[in-house]
């Protein structure tokens, strides 16, 4: 994985585009600091995507606090809300 400078990402768009598309996936800094990936577009990206928002998802449910009508939901009603979230 190449990792290089937003100001980098900003003056060589057309190299950066081209080595992703090339496959590689560069790693973006600002001021130093890892902060984004640029991943090619691959059968697996959405994928991967999926699972990276699933697993938010899960992180921001163990925080929240269950309300009474969320405890009464069924395994079969959360499902449908969940897929109905990501269709």
């Amino acid at each position: 994985m190449k990792t290089i400078s937003s100001r980098e990402v900003q003056k060589n768009f057309g190299s950066v585009a081209d080595l992703v598309g090339a496959g590689e996936t560069i790693r973006v800094t600002r001021y130093g600091r890892p902060a984004f990936l640029i991943i090619p577009e691959t059968r697996d990206t959405e994928e991967i995507i999926r699972r990276m928002a699933g697993k938010k998802l899960g992180q921001r449910l163990k925080e929240a606090k269950p309300t009474p009508e969320a405890t009464s939901l069924t395994q079969d009603e959360i499902n449908k809300m969940i897929h109905e979230c990501f269709a």
